[in-house]
Order: structure tokens, then C-alpha cells, then sequence
């Protein structure tokens, strides 16, 4: 039964061989944790040189593997860029206990790259028991950490650059950089497209460490900042990359007793609810082209400035300061300071992602029958356990294949999926405008779905979920990289999405597919960290409150398209690898608040319209050249930055077409 499954399986337990870290305190387990970073680093790998075998093994000289899109032949060359058959690799675990170390707990795979140079650091997490339970505790004076060079006391990335780190965590711990350490960095993410930093303290106890959290990396992208506390650096939070790429969201952020609170470069960060205390400095943003969204938070210290711009772009709106140059309350601002419109598209109402509701009985899939083989259709066997009355059902790792839709009923109030790789059968590929998993049912119970990751073979004309009821879903830790997520066919519902990731399941670039990422028909959704490609529009909000706190979309197609009445505000985020066909952002009889930027590497990376909005009949077009450029290399074209942008909360008049937004014609540049 799953109490028996469980440490073997889902987990590999640090404590225990072949790794045997001490959880005491009394001995050193640098060398303990580093091999269980490799060993997780290792599991990519090996799958890694296998896809390598089934390319070289291909019968042509062109053309992708049968099984994804990912990897190929061209000209006879193989180019591998990630596992063509996902493997499973177990959560780094650190049982509640004092984890003594002495230098930089990372992976030590020097050849850990694909055909492109890019890392293959995936699918590393690491969990505790919670902040104060499980510590990872650097001792003091550490020999690694003097000097002035920033040293990561926990780090997922050896290299510069990559953009497949996807599914990487750290959560529920403690990490201690210990005293007399100035160059140490308590936590160095990394992640691509999907990843997480969650329930986590970082704290240095003599205040002279470098930093708490950084992102430092080139091109990191769809990263989750939740539930966080750093105490005592030089600086707190530290975002920034050399590249201006990509983005972050950060939500539910204590800083206190540092130097400076939040550092910001070039990319774009999205951050709410962030509390800066006893701190020298609040918000400080210095990079060219960066942009900082800072909502609904507070900003009390000492002496120094609560918010500085010395580059690049800053929204705040619904910030508290207090004790530094003055105590005030700002309501909304855009630096450099231009006037905000009074009659734009209000912000929306902001509600709290539900926590995972009491677990009562939990049940395994596996003890219904389902293999997870990847050839033996599961779905009758997830649908007895679905229907067996627990209220949470789990996925024992492996490889799932479903050859027809399954029924969440009302009684089911969490399905964990522990980041098994789903399959799609041929029946279930055919399934167009389908759900493989139906919501059914109302409950008061919010339904949580969560931690999935589900590669190449989990593809077709069907989609992922279906949300048939009104019930509250919330939807966290899930990336499907060939799959639409979500639908639904009954309005009136909540969703919450908590780092998600999916695409429409084309071979990139690849035109007139007409897919949808994601569709919400007349619901509240708000989203922390979406990263929908692909997509024709990637997004759709039809009639309903769409509130999305960070995202990255790719390829050339609409971002979000708004329609019947439907609200859409979009705060940071980026719009990457856009093109000339179609606007970013299209509004039809509805209305739009959006902050955010571009990013391309090429020249036809370029987005020529940024905005469209009609209304009764009359258009509003907003080229991307209006707003900022963002000043980034001349190779990459012309990218830009949006400040702030509001549709019109009336009807534009015949005389006056030009845009009712932060800026006017004379004053975008």
C-alpha cells in the first residue's frame, strides 16, 4: 500500500544509503547532498545518451524521432535536446534534522549539456520538512566563502544558460549561510519554463553575507518565488541576468534586516505582496531595459530610499511605505514618472491561491490496477480509484498511458501526481476538443491538481483538463510540453494556477494550427507564473476576470485575447520570440490592463502591434514601435517595454481613436 511505497520511491531519502547524511548536525554532509544532486543529475543523463542511440538509429537523414519533437536528424547530424522518454527522478529528501556542510551543494556533472551546449539540470528538487525542521546549515568562516566573489551555498546551475531546467524546486527548508561568510549566497534558482522556490527561509545570522536568494543566470524563466523569508544580508533578493532575460513572479516575500531589500535588473519581475523590513534600502532597480512590477506590499526601514529607479522601467501600485524617505501610501505609480490616465480599465480584485485542503483517505492508482508501464491503458484503473472514495488519489512513479477521458468526482478533493509522464493512447489523441481529465460535480472544497510533468508522448487533438462544474480548481506545479491545458465547459467557476507551463503540441514553428493553451469561458482565474506557447491565441479569456502575475508566451501569435466583456490585467511577464502576424494583446468588446516586454535573439523576433482592441465596430491599434525600446542588442531587433496600458472604460469617440492608456502619442517615447 502507499505507506509502504512511499520512502522508496517518490523520495529519495538523504539519511539513508547509499547517501547517509548526517541530520544531527555533528557531521559534515557536503559530500552527502552533492551526490544526491548527482544522482539526480545522473537519471537525465543517462536518458539523455539513450535518445542519443534512437536518433543516430533513425532510418533517415531528416527528420524528428517518432515519439516528440524535441530531437531529430538534420543532414544526418543528430541533435538531441532533451530525454526523448522522460525519466522519473525522485525528490531530493531532507528528513526534519540539522544538515551541517562546509562548501557549495551542487551537481559536479561537468558534461551535462545537449546537442545545443545548453544544461541539463532538470528535474532537481530538493524538499524538507518545513522552515526551522530541516536546516542546511553552513558552518562558519567557511574556507569557499571569503573573499568578495558572490559563492551559492545551494545552487541547481553549474553553467550560464540553458532553457531546458524545467520542473526544478526547493521547498520547506531552512538554509543557514552561517557566520564570518561574506561571499555566501543562501540560494542560487535556476528553472526553465517551470519551477519553484516555496516555503523556504534563508537567514544569515551576522548580517555580512553577499545575499539571500538570487537569480543571476542567463535566460531563467518560468520561476514561482512563494512563501519565502530571508533575514540578515547584504541583500536580500537579487534578481537580474547579463542577457535581459527572461522573468520571474514572486509573491508572499519577507526581507528583513539586510542592506538593501530587493535588487532588480534587466529581466522582468513580478512581485506582490513583498514585506521589506529593517532594511537599509527598500526596492532598488538598475538595469537597462528591466522592468520591476510591485504590487500590494510593504516597504518599512531606515534611512535610505524606499524605492529607487536608476534604470530601466518600475509599476507599484498599492504599496505601504513607511519610515524611510517619509511615510506615504502609493496608490499607483510608473517610473520614469509619466501620468497615469484616470479612465483606463481598473486593477482587479486579487484572491489568494486555496491551501491543499485536509487529507482523509488517500489512495494509489496502483492499488486499483494501473500499471504506469507507458503501453497498458490506466484509465480504468485511475477511474476505480477516482471513484473508490478517497479523497486524495496518487500516481506511484512511472509512465501513465490513458486511451480514454477519466471523471474527477466531487469527492475527490486532490490528485498528486508526483511528476509522473503521462501517455496519450490513440483513442485519447483522437479525442478533439476533449478532456482527458474531467472536473464533475460541485463541492466547497477547492480541487487540487498538482505536480505533473508530462513530456512528448502526452499529445494529440484532446486537452488535459476539462473543468465541467463550478467548483474551485486550483491547478499548481503542472507543465504539459505537448499539451493544451485547460478548458471548460461550464461557466461561473474560480481557477487557480500556481506555476504552470504548457504547450500547444506543434512542431515549432509550425503555422495555422488554431490551438489554444488555455480557455477560460466566464471564470475568475487568477495565475501565478503561466507559460502557455505556441498557442493560436496562447490564452483566451471569454467574458470572464483574468489576473496573471508573470507569464512567458513564444512563438508568433496572439499572447491573450480577450473577448465578450471579459477583463484581462497582465502585470510583468514577457512576450518571447513574437513576429509580425498577429497583435500581442487583442481585445474584442472587452478591456485590457497590461505591464510588461519583449524579448527576441533575431531580428524577425520583432512584434510589429503590440495592442487591438475594437469596440462596437470601431478598432484601436497600438504598433509595438510606440512604446519603448528596451535598448537590447541590434541583433535581437527591436524589442519594448510597456509600462502601463488600459483600454478605455468608455467608448473611444469618432474624433479620438488613439489609445485611452498610460501614454500619449507625444509621450510613448
Amino acid at each position: 500500500m502507499i505507506s509502504d511505497f512511499l520512502p522508496i520511491s517518490w523520495r529519495w531519502d538523504v539519511t539513508q544509503a547509499p547517501f547517509n547524511a548526517d541530520p544531527t548536525g555533528e557531521r559534515d554532509c557536503t559530500q552527502a547532498l552533492i551526490a544526491a544532486m548527482n544522482a539526480a543529475t545522473a537519471l537525465t543523463m543517462g536518458a539523455f545518451g539513450r535518445a542519443l542511440d534512437e536518433i543516430s538509429a533513425l532510418p533517415f537523414n531528416d527528420g524528428y524521432h517518432p515519439d516528440g519533437f524535441e530531437n531529430r536528424k538534420e543532414n544526418g547530424k543528430v541533435v538531441g535536446i532533451f530525454p526523448a522518454h522522460l525519466p522519473y527522478v525522485p525528490t531530493i529528501y531532507l528528513p526534519e534534522g540539522i544538515y551541517q556542510i562546509s562548501d557549495r551543494i551542487l551537481y559536479d556533472h561537468a558534461n551535462l549539456t545537449n546537442s545545443s551546449k545548453s544544461e541539463l539540470n532538470a528535474q532537481i528538487r530538493l524538499r524538507g520538512d518545513g522552515p526551522g525542521k530541516t536546516v542546511i546549515r553552513l558552518a562558519d568562516h567557511a574556507k569557499a566563502f571569503q573573499g568578495e566573489v558572490p559563492r551559492a551555498v545551494v545552487s541547481l546551475m553549474r553553467g550560464h544558460r540553458t532553457n531546458v531546467a524545467m520542473s526544478n524546486y526547493v521547498e520547506d527548508l531552512t538554509i543557514d549561510v552561517g557566520a564570518g561568510n561574506p561571499a555566501a549566497v543562501g540560494l542560487d534558482f535556476y528553472a526553465n519554463n517551470t519551477g519553484c522556490v516555496r516555503n523556504v527561509a534563508i537567514t544569515c545570522p551576522d548580517g555580512a553575507a553577499s545575499r539571500g536568494l538570487m537569480l543571476g543566470h542567463c535566460n531563467y524563466s518560468g520561476i514561482l518565488l512563494k512563501h519565502i523569508t530571508i533575514n540578515g544580508f547584504q541583500t536580500g533578493l537579487h534578481i537580474d541576468s547579463s542577457t535581459a532575460t527572461m522573468y520571474m513572479a514572486g509573491e508572499d516575500i519577507s526581507v528583513t534586516h539586510c542592506q538593501l531589500g530587493v535588487f532588480t535588473g534587466r529581466p522582468s519581475a513580478s512581485l506582490r505582496n513583498i514585506r521589506v523590513e529593517n532594511c537599509s534600502a527598500g526596492v532598488l532597480t538598475d538595469g537597462a531595459g528591466g522592468l520591476l512590477v510591485l504590487i500590494d506590499s510593504l516597504l518599512q526601514g531606515r534611512g535610505g530610499k524606499s524605492i529607487e529607479l536608476r534604470d530601466g522601467y518600475i509599476y507599484a501600485a498599492n504599496v505601504q511605505v513607511r519610515g524611510f524617505e517619509g511615510d506615504r501610501d502609493i496608490d499607483q505609480i510608473v517610473l520614469p514618472g509619466e501620468a497615469i490616465a484616470d479612465d483606463i480599465m481598473p486593477r482587479l480584485n486579487v484572491e489568494e491561491t486555496p491551501e491543499a485542503p485536509e487529507t482523509i483517505h488517500r489512495c494509489l492508482v496502483n492499488d486499483f490496477g494501473a500499471l504506469g508501464d507507458g503501453q497498458t491503458d490506466d484509465a480504468p484503473a485511475i477511474q476505480q480509484a477516482l471513484n473508490s472514495g478517497a479523497d486524495v488519489v496518487e500516481f506511484a512513479p512511472g509512465k501513465y498511458l490513458l486511451d480514454s477521458p477519466v471523471v474527477i468526482p466531487a469527492g475527490v478533493n486532490r490528485v498528486a501526481f508526483h511528476f509522473v509522464d503521462l501517455v496519450a493512447g490513440p483513442n485519447l489523441r483522437q479525442l478533439k476538443d476533449q478532456g482527458a481529465f474531467i472536473v464533475r460535480g460541485d463541492s466547497d472544497t477547492p480541487l487540487l491538481f498538482e505536480d505533473l510533468f508530462a513530456w512528448e508522448q502526452w499529445s494529440g487533438e484532446h486537452y488535459t483538463i476539462d473543468h465541467a462544474s463550478k467548483r474551485t480548481l486550483v491547478i499548481s506545479d503542472v507543465h504539459t510540453q505537448t499539451l493544451p491545458l485547460y478548458r471548460n465547459g461550464v461557466s461561473g467557476g474560480k481557477v487557480f494556477l500556481d506555476n504552470i507551463a504548457c504547450t500547444a503540441g506543434v512542431i515549432p514553428g509550425t503555422k495555422g494550427h488554431d490551438r489554444v493553451c488555455m480557455a477560460f469561458r466566464g471564470q475568475q482565474v487568477w495565475a501565478r507564473q503561466i507559460n502557455p506557447e505556441r498557442g493560436e491565441p496562447m490564452v483566451l479569456n471569454d467574458g470572464g476576470d483574468l489576473w496573471v502575475l508573470g507569464y512567458k508566451t513564444e512563438d508568433d501569435a496572439t499572447a491573450f485575447h480577450t473577448i465578450n466583456g471579459g477583463r484581462t490585467e497582465v502585470l510583468g511577464g514577457v512576450l518571447n520570440c513574437g513576429g509580425a502576424r498577429h497583435p500581442s494583446f487583442l481585445t474584442e468588446d472587452a478591456q485590457l490592463r497590461v505591464t510588461t516586454t519583449s524579448n527576441g535573439w533575431q531580428a524577425h523576433n520583432t512584434i510589429h502591434t503590440a495592442i487591438m482592441e475594437s469596440c462596437n465596430g470601431e478598432q484601436t491599434t497600438v504598433a509595438a514601435s510606440q512604446f519603448p525600446n528596451r535598448g537590447l542588442e541590434p541583433e535581437r531587433g527591436p524589442q519594448f517595454v510597456i509600462p502601463l496600458y488600459g483600454s478605455p472604460v468608455t467608448k473611444p469617440s469618432p474624433s479620438n481613436k488613439a489609445p485611452s492608456a498610460t501614454f500619449s502619442a507625444e509621450n510613448l517615447h
